[in-house]
């Protein structure tokens, strides 16, 4: 199954790609380029099993503390990892409880969204946000590829729908502004090419790539809203993050995409709820 996402995908990333370097779009080549490794990357890992993904997590969660710490211009940023660190193994430890971590985290992703720059400004509020939201996102992931090791793959892989469509016809057809102070760029015409990678990801997880050959419509309804919206706010809460602490990018670790959460704001925010999905469904 995964050999055969891969191959499905690799054709498609030389596709945009060679039709970027003719258009000669320099952001859209690197973009795509970053994305081929990250894809390359996670096949690797998902094949080699679950000692390998935990490893790929958990050196995504200490590059997101790195550039968390960094840009807040912490004293201490190795306090702030040890602390987030403890958190993630302890939920990985006993991950039959994971599940009771989700409701604080949805609380301070609503704190988030909600409140101040200055609030968010704290860095307090870092401590919380790295306990809180990455080490339950982190845990989340590890646990996702434990249930079904399929799931992580379609986790990126939807997330990477939502993000080329919109992108491509936010840049193409977009001219209503949603969120014209959080996210200037955002409009309505590049959510809704979002809307309709996701149900061309559908489709494909159904024939092609049959991941969710078993599911019902409700239940395929629940996942396009839940990685729909909750995708799309994870974006803007880590926008918000970005403004508070006046920086465009958190940092340039993947060129075309900014930092390594700029490019995993969403699949972090997702992966909690997919997995209380999973858990239930299960």
């Amino acid at each position: 199954m995964i050999l055969r996402a891969y191959l499905f995908f690799l054709c498609v990333i030389i596709l945009i790609f060679s039709l970027a370097y003719v258009k000669k779009s320099r952001e859209t080549v690197l973009r795509v380029a970053s994305f081929f490794g990250i894809l390359n990357i996670f096949s690797l890992a998902s094949i080699l099993g679950v000692k390998a993904v935990f490893g790929l997590v958990s050196l995504i969660l200490l590059l997101s503390l790195y550039e968390l710490g960094k840009n807040y211009h912490l004293k201490s940023p190795i306090l702030l990892a040890l602390i987030v660190a403890g958190c993630y193994g302890l939920m990985l430890s006993f991950a039959s409880y994971l599940i009771y971590f989700i409701p604080p985290f949805l609380l301070l992703v609503a704190l988030t969204f909600a409140g101040t720059l200055k609030m968010i400004r704290n860095p307090f509020y870092v401590y919380c946000f790295g306990v809180m939201f990455l080490a339950v996102s982190a845990a989340s992931l590890v646990a996702l590829y434990s249930l079904n090791p399929d799931t992580l793959w379609f986790l990126v892989a939807m997330l990477a729908f939502n993000d080329v469509t919109g992108y491509f016809a936010g840049r193409k057809f977009g001219k209503t502004l949603v969120f014209k102070v959080l996210s200037p760029k955002k409009t309505l015409e590049g959510y809704l090419g979002g809307l309709g990678g996701l149900l061309a990801g559908l489709v494909l997880f159904h024939t092609i790539i049959p991941v969710l050959a078993e599911t019902t419509l409700f239940q395929n309804a629940i996942l396009l809203i839940t990685i729909f919206i909750v995708g799309n706010v994870g974006d803007l809460v880590f926008s918000k993050i970005k403004r508070s602490v006046g920086i465009k990018d958190f940092s340039n670790f993947l060129p075309g995409h900014g930092g390594i959460l700029d490019r995993f704001d969403s699949t972090f925010t997702v992966s909690p709820l997919l997995f209380m999905f999973l858990y239930y469904l299960n």
